[in-house]
C-alpha cells in the first residue's frame, strides 16, 4: 500500500462506491452493506412500530457526507456531522451506554462492473464530537471493520484506524480538504435531506405535489441539485462586503460629523476668547473713565452735603424751641386731679344706680316670661283633666291594672282556643287522608308491597246495628286489615312497631271477606255491653258518631272543628274590648295625673305675680335718685370733655412737632450716611490719582463721552464685562470649569441676574480675572487650533480611503452578480435542456422552464431570489402550459422526477453522480409509485447516475421489485440499542454482485499492509 501524499489530489477518480460500513453512527449496525454503481438504491426501514426510528436518514446522511456533499459545509470544517454520532439520551440508553466521543464511515470504491479486488480502495471518514469534526484516511485494497458480532466488530475499529498511514503526511485532512482529495472538486454528489441531521433545509421536489411549490422553492431545489445555492450564498457575502463598506463609510462620515460638532464647539470657545481679548480692552478704557466721573461726582457731591447739613442744624434748633413750649402748656392741665376726681366720683354714682335698676327689670322680665308659660301649660293640662270623669290618679291607676290583667286573660283564652281549632284542622284532615286509624301500620305495609286498610275503613255498620256492632270493634279501632295469605309478611314489617294488631281477611284485596273475624268475635260476645264474655270484656258504647267507615270519621271531625272554630272566634272578640277597655282606663290615668299638676302650677303662678309687684315698687323708689345722679354726671361730663379737647390738641401739637424734629435727624443723618459713603478715598483709589487728573482725562474725551453720567459709563462697563465673560464662559458652563476666583464672582453672586449695583462692584475684580483667564488659555487655544487642522486632514484621507474600499467592494459584488446572473441562466438553460430531453425520451412530448432574471435585493441579509416556472406540452404539437394548471397526479409526479434528473444532469460531468433523494415518493399517489420508481431506476442505468432514495413503509413493495438494490435496516424493538443486521437485495440484474461483494466484504481479514 502506498503511503498518502501531502499533495494528494482525486484518489477516488472513476471508481463508484461498491460497498459502505459504519461504527457509532447512530444506531446503525456495523454490517458491511454492497451497493451498486447505476441505478435505483432504495432504502428502507423497520422500527419498532414502522419504519421510522430505523435510522434511514443517518444512513442516507452518511453516504451524503462519504461522496462530499457541499451541504455539509465542509469549508466551515462539516460541524453539523457531529450529530450524526451515537447520542445515548436520543437513543433512551442513556441507563446502560453513554455517548460516544467518535465515530466511523468507511466506503470502498471500485471501478463500477470489474472485480472489486482488482482497483478498490478503502476510505475512512472519522466523525468527532469536538473540532476537527471529520479526519479522513484511505487505503488502496479491502480495509474495513470485521468480525462475527457487533461488539467485534465495533471494538478493533479504532485499531484498524491507526493502521491505515495519516493523510496528510505528518498529519490527516479535515473537512475542509475531503472534496479535492477524494474526487478533485468533481461533484460526485447531489442530495435533497430532510433530516435533521444535515446542517440546511432544502426544497425537495419529490416531498409534495409540484404544482404546490411556489416558482422561489422549485429554484431553491434545483439551486441545490446543482450548487447554484453555494454560488447564491457567494454573491450574498459579496452583497454583506458592499453593504459592511457602505456601512463603515457611513459610520466614518458620522463619526467625521459628530467629531466636527465637538471641534466646532471648541473652535467657537477658541473664537469666543479671542473676540473676549478685543472686547476686554474696550472694558478697561470704560471702567477707566467710569472712575473717573465716579470720583469727580463724589467731591461735587459731599460739597453739596455739607451746605444742606448747616441748614438743617439751624432749623432743628427752631423746632426744639416750639416744642418745649408746647410740653409746659400741656403739663400745667393735665396736673389738675380734683377736677378728674369730681368725674370719676359723679360718673361711679350713676353707674351702680342704672345697674340696680337694670338687675330689677330683668328680674322682672323673666318672671314676666315664665308666668306666660306656666299660664299655658295649666290651660292644657285643665284641657286634658277634663277626661278623669273626677277620678283621683290612685282610682285611676287601680282601674288601669285591672284593665291589663283582663287583657293578659282574653289573649290567654284565645291562645288556647286557636290552639283547639287548629288540632281539630288537623284531625279533619287526617281524617279525609285516612291517616287518623293506625296510620304507620298502613303506610309501611303498603310500602313493602302488602294491600293493607284500617279495619274501621273495610267494616260498615248498619245504623240500627251501631249499639251491637260498635262495643264489639271498640277493641280494634287501631287493627289493620291484611289478605290472610300475606299475614306472616305482615308481621315481620310491623316487627318494628308493638302492640300493632293485624286482622287477616279471606278473599281477594279488591274484595276483602271478613266474614270470619266478625262470626268469631259475634260468637264471642254476650248480651250487650259484653264485647268477650268468656274473657269478661265490657266496652261502653252509645257513640255520638259512627266509629267505622271513613265518611262518618270526617264528618265528626268536621263538627267539632267548627264548635271549636266558633269558640276562637268568641276568644278573639273578647281579646278586643279588653284591648279598648284598657286604652280608656290608660286614657283617665293619664287625665288624673294632669289634673294634679294643674292644681300646683297655680300656686306658682300666685307666688310670681307677688314677686313681680314687690320689684316694680322698688323700682319706683329708686327713679328720683337715678335722675339726680344723671344731672350730676352731665355736668362734670362737660368740664372733663372742654378739659380733654385742649390736651388732645397740645399733645397733637407736641407730636407733629416730635415727628418733624425727628424727619429732620434722619434726614440729616441720611446725609451724614451720604456723605461718608461716598468713599472718596475708596472712589480717589479705585482712578489711582487725583481730581484735577480725573477732571483732566474727562476733558480728554470726545463731546458725547464727556456728557455720560455715572451711571452710563456703569451701564457701559458692565455690559462690556458681561460681554467678556460671555464669551469666556457661554450660558450653561457648569461651575466646576470655572476656576475657584471666577465662581466667587460669577456663580456665587448670581453675575448674570444680579443688579446693577452688585455687577459694578464685581466688574474691577471680574475683569482681572478674566484677564488672567485669557492670558492662560491663549498658548493652549493656538495648539488646539493646531491639532484640529492636523485631524481633519487624517480623517478626510480615512474618508477617502472607506470610499474607495467601498467603491472597489461594489464593482466587485456588481462584477460578480452579473457573471453570476449569466452562469444562473446558463446553469438553468442546461437544466431546461436536459428536463425536455428526458421528457421526451421517457414518455413525454417536451418540457423546458421559465426562470426570469430578479432584481438583487438592496438588504445584504436577503438572499438574491430567482424563480423557476416548469412547463410542458400535454399533446404532442401543444404549446406549452405552466406547471400550475392543475392535471392529473401521474404527470405531476413523473415532470418531478424527470426535472430532478434533469438537475442532477446538468450538474455532473462525466464522472458518476450519486443523486441521494430523502423521504423518495411521499407524495406520489398509489397508481404511480411503481411507475416512479422504474423511472429512477431506467435513468440512473441510462445516464451512470446512482439514485439512493429513503421510502416510508407504503413505498416497500414497490422498491423491491423496481430498483436495482433494495436495503432494509431493522431494528425490533425501543430497548436495543444498535440496529439488527440490515437486510440487502439486489434485483436480477445485480443479485449476483450484491452477493460477491457482501461475501468479499465480510471475509476481510488484515494481512500486512505494504507502505512504501
Amino acid at each position: 500500500m502506498s503511503a498518502a501524499a501531502p499533495g494528494a489530489f482525486d484518489v477516488v477518480g472513476e471508481r463508484v462506491l461498491v460497498g459502505v460500513q459504519v461504527v457509532d453512527i447512530s444506531r446503525l449496525s456495523t454490517h458491511p452493506i454492497p451497493m451498486i454503481g447505476q441505478g435505483l438504491v432504495t432504502v428502507a426501514g423497520q422500527g419498532p412500530k414502522d419504519s421510522n426510528g430505523a435510522g434511514k436518514s443517518s444512513f442516507i446522511a452518511a453516504l451524503s457526507l462519504l461522496h462530499a456533499d457541499e451541504q455539509w459545509k465542509l469549508a466551515s470544517g462539516a460541524a453539523g456531522a457531529a450529530e450524526l454520532l451515537f447520542t445515548a439520551e436520543l437513543a433512551a440508553q442513556e441507563g446502560r451506554w453513554s455517548n460516544v466521543d467518535r465515530g466511523y464511515v468507511v466506503g470502498v470504491f471500485a471501478s463500477p462492473g470489474t472485480a472489486p479486488q482488482d482497483d478498490a480502495i478503502t476510505v475512512w471518514l472519522r466523525i468527532n464530537r469536538k473540532a476537527p469534526y471529520l479526519d479522513l484516511r484511505w487505503t488502496g485494497g479491502l480495509h474495513v471493520p470485521y468480525g462475527a458480532t457487533e461488539s467485534e466488530r465495533a471494538a478493533r475499529v479504532d485499531e484498524l484506524w491507526a493502521q491505515l498511514p495519516r493523510s496528510n503526511g505528518r498529519t490527516d485532512f479535515h473537512a475542509g480538504q475531503l472534496s479535492r482529495v477524494l474526487f478533485g472538486q468533481n461533484a460526485r454528489c447531489v442530495s435533497f435531506l430532510s433530516t435533521s441531521v444535515r446542517s440546511s433545509q432544502a426544497a425537495n421536489l419529490l416531498a409534495q405535489p409540484l404544482n404546490d411549490l411556489p416558482p422561489h422553492r422549485i429554484f431553491d431545489a434545483i439551486a441545490t441539485l446543482t450548487g447554484l445555492d453555494r454560488e447564491l450564498e457567494h454573491e450574498q457575502v459579496l452583497r454583506s462586503a458592499e453593504h459592511r463598506h457602505r456601512s463603515e463609510v457611513e459610520e466614518t462620515e458620522r463619526q467625521i460629523a459628530e467629531w466636527e460638532s465637538e471641534v466646532a464647539v471648541i473652535e467657537a470657545g477658541i473664537a469666543r476668547r479671542l473676540a473676549a481679548r478685543e472686547l476686554l480692552g474696550e472694558a478697561r478704557a470704560a471702567w477707566r473713565s467710569r472712575c473717573a466721573r465716579h470720583l469727580l461726582d463724589g467731591v461735587e457731591r459731599a460739597a453739596e452735603l455739607r451746605q444742606a447739613l448747616a441748614e438743617l442744624d439751624v432749623a432743628e434748633a427752631a423746632l426744639r424751641e416750639e416744642l418745649a413750649a408746647a410740653e409746659d402748656r400741656l403739663a400745667a392741665l393735665t396736673d389738675d386731679d380734683e377736677s378728674a376726681r369730681r368725674f370719676e366720683a359723679a360718673q361711679r354714682a350713676r353707674n351702680e344706680l342704672i345697674a340696680r335698676d337694670r338687675e330689677l327689670e330683668a328680674a322682672q322680665l323673666a318672671a314676666a316670661q315664665h308666668l306666660e308659660r306656666l299660664s299655658s301649660t295649666v290651660r292644657s293640662l285643665t284641657d286634658e283633666a277634663r277626661a278623669a270623669d273626677g277620678r283621683t290618679p290612685d282610682v285611676a291607676a287601680e282601674e288601669l291594672a285591672q284593665a291589663r290583667t283582663a287583657l293578659e286573660e282574653a289573649i290567654a283564652a284565645q291562645a288556647v282556643a286557636r290552639a283547639e281549632a287548629s288540632s281539630a284542622a288537623g284531625r279533619v284532615a287526617a281524617a279525609e287522608s285516612g291517616d287518623d286509624v293506625a296510620a304507620e301500620q298502613v303506610e309501611r305495609l303498603r310500602a313493602s308491597g302488602v294491600d293493607a286498610a284500617a279495619l274501621v275503613d273495610v267494616v260498615a255498620v248498619d245504623p240500627a246495628e251501631r249499639d251491637v256492632w260498635e262495643p264489639r270493634l271498640t277493641p280494634y279501632r287501631e287493627a289493620v286489615v291484611v289478605g290472610r295469605k300475606d299475614a306472616e309478611k305482615a308481621a315481620k314489617v310491623l316487627a318494628g312497631l308493638p302492640g300493632s294488631l293485624l286482622v287477616l281477611a279471606d278473599g281477594p284485596a279488591a274484595k276483602r271477606d271478613l266474614t270470619t273475624f266478625l262470626d268469631a268475635i259475634a260468637a264471642r260476645a254476650g248480651t250487650a255491653p259484653v264485647v268477650d264474655e268468656a274473657a269478661g270484656v265490657l266496652a261502653i258504647g252509645g257513640f255520638a258518631e259512627p266509629i267505622t267507615g271513613q265518611p262518618a270519621r270526617v264528618a265528626a271531625a268536621q263538627e267539632a272543628h267548627r264548635a271549636l272554630t266558633a269558640s276562637l272566634d268568641e276568644a278573639t272578640a273578647a281579646v278586643e274590648q279588653a284591648r279598648a277597655a284598657l286604652s280608656r282606663a290608660e286614657a283617665r290615668a293619664k287625665a288624673a295625673e294632669a289634673a294634679e299638676r294643674a292644681e300646683g302650677l297655680q300656686d306658682e303662678i300666685g307666688e310670681l305675680r307677688e314677686a313681680n309687684a314687690e320689684r316694680q315698687e322698688r323700682r319706683d323708689a329708686l327713679a328720683p335718685e337715678l335722675t339726680a345722679a344723671e344731672a350730676a354726671y352731665a355736668h362734670e361730663l362737660g368740664v372733663h370733655n372742654s378739659r380733654e379737647e385742649r390736651i388732645t390738641s397740645l399733645r397733637d401739637t407736641r407730636k407733629r412737632l416730635t415727628v418733624t424734629v425727628r424727619e429732620q435727624e434722619a434726614e440729616k443723618f441720611a446725609l451724614t450716611e451720604e456723605r461718608d459713603g461716598l468713599g472718596l478715598l475708596d472712589r480717589e483709589k479705585a482712578w489711582g490719582d487725583s481730581p484735577d487728573a480725573a477732571r483732566r482725562h474727562l476733558v480728554e474725551l470726545p463731546a458725547e463721552l464727556q456728557a455720560r453720567t455715572t451711571a452710563q459709563w456703569d451701564e457701559d462697563a458692565t455690559r462690556l464685562t458681561d460681554e467678556v465673560a460671555v464669551r469666556c464662559f457661554p450660558p450653561g458652563t457648569p461651575p466646576e470649569e470655572l476656576t475657584a476666583e471666577l465662581r466667587e464672582l460669577i456663580v456665587t453672586p448670581n453675575w448674570s441676574g444680579a443688579a446693577l449695583e452688585t455687577r459694578v462692584g464685581l466688574v474691577a475684580p471680574l475683569l482681572r480675572a478674566l484677564d488672567t483667564h485669557l492670558r492662560d488659555h491663549e498658548d493652549h487655544d493656538r495648539h488646539q487650533l493646531k491639532q484640529i487642522a492636523e485631524q481633519r486632514a487624517r480623517r478626510a484621507a480615512d474618508l477617502a480611503t472607506g470610499r474607495l474600499g467601498h467603491s472597489e467592494a461594489e464593482q466587485t459584488a456588481r462584477a460578480h452578480r452579473t457573471s453570476l446572473a449569466t452562469g444562473i441562466k446558463t446553469m438553468l438553460k442546461k437544466v431546461a435542456s436536459e428536463f425536455d430531453r428526458l421528457d421526451q425520451e421517457y414518455g413525454g412530448y417536451g418540457a423546458g422552464l421559465d426562470y426570469p432574471e430578479p432584481e438583487p435585493p438592496a438588504e445584504p441579509d436577503k438572499p438574491w431570489r430567482w424563480t423557476v416556472s416548469p412547463k410542458w406540452r400535454r399533446a404532442e404539437g401543444q404549446r406549452m402550459s405552466a406547471y400550475t394548471l392543475r392535471s392529473n397526479t401521474a404527470q405531476m409526479d413523473e415532470k418531478a422526477v424527470k426535472l430532478v434528473c434533469a438537475a442532477a444532469l446538468a450538474r455532473g460531468g462525466d464522472r458518476p453522480l450519486l443523486l441521494i433523494l430523502d423521504e423518495l415518493g411521499r407524495n406520489l399517489g398509489k397508481q404511480h409509485r411503481r411507475e416512479a420508481v422504474a423511472l429512477f431506476e431506467r435513468i440512473g442505468n441510462d445516464h451512470n447516475i446512482t439514485v439512493v432514495g429513503a421510502l416510508q413503509d407504503d413505498m416497500e413493495r414497490y422498491a423491491i421489485e423496481a430498483s436495482g438494490l433494495y436495503v432494509k435496516l431493522r431494528r425490533r424493538s425501543d430497548t436495543m440499542a444498535y440496529n439488527e443486521e440490515p437486510v440487502v437485495v439486489g434485483n436480477d440484474a445485480n443479485s449476483d454482485r450484491v452477493e460477491l461483494l457482501r461475501s468479499w466484504m465480510s471475509s476481510y481479514r488484515p494481512g500486512t499492509l505494504d507502505v512504501d
